[in-house]
C-alpha cells in the first residue's frame, strides 16, 4: 500500500513495487502470505519487493535455512502472486480516478 500512498501523494517513480513474504515449512512446503504463526513455526521466511513492469528483483530479506532452488522456486512463487497485488493496484486507481 507504501506504493499506492507514494502514487497519491505525487512522487515520480519509474514503477510501483510491492513485497511479497513466503514461508517453507518443515517439509518444504510452500506458504505465500504466511500468517505469524505460520512465520514462526517455519524453516526460513523471504520477502522480496518487485517491480510492477518486469517482476524484477528490487529487494530481498531473508532468514532461516533454504537450498538455491528453494529460494529460485519462493521468488518464482513471489513474482507469480505479484501479478495479483498489480492488478488490484491497478483496480484501486481506476476506481478512484474515475469518480473525479
Amino acid at each position: 500500500m507504501l506504493a499506492l500512498a507514494l502514487v497519491d501523494a505525487g512522487v515520480p517513480m519509474q514503477a510501483l513495487f510491492c513485497g511479497v513474504t513466503c514461508a517453507l515449512d518443515s517439509d518444504g512446503t510452500l506458504v505465500l502470505d504466511p500468517t505469524a504463526k505460520q512465520e514462526k513455526e517455519a524453516r526460513a521466511v523471504l520477502t522480496f519487493a518487485l517491480d510492477s513492469v518486469d517482476q524484477k528483483l528490487l529487494m530481498s530479506t531473508t532468514k532461516g535455512l533454504y537450498s538455491n532452488a528453494e529460494l529460485q522456486q519462493c521468488l518464482a512463487a513471489a513474482q507469480a502472486a505479484s501479478q495479483h497485488v498489480f492488478r488490484f493496484y491497478r483496480e484501486s486507481l481506476q476506481r478512484r480516478y474515475s469518480k473525479s
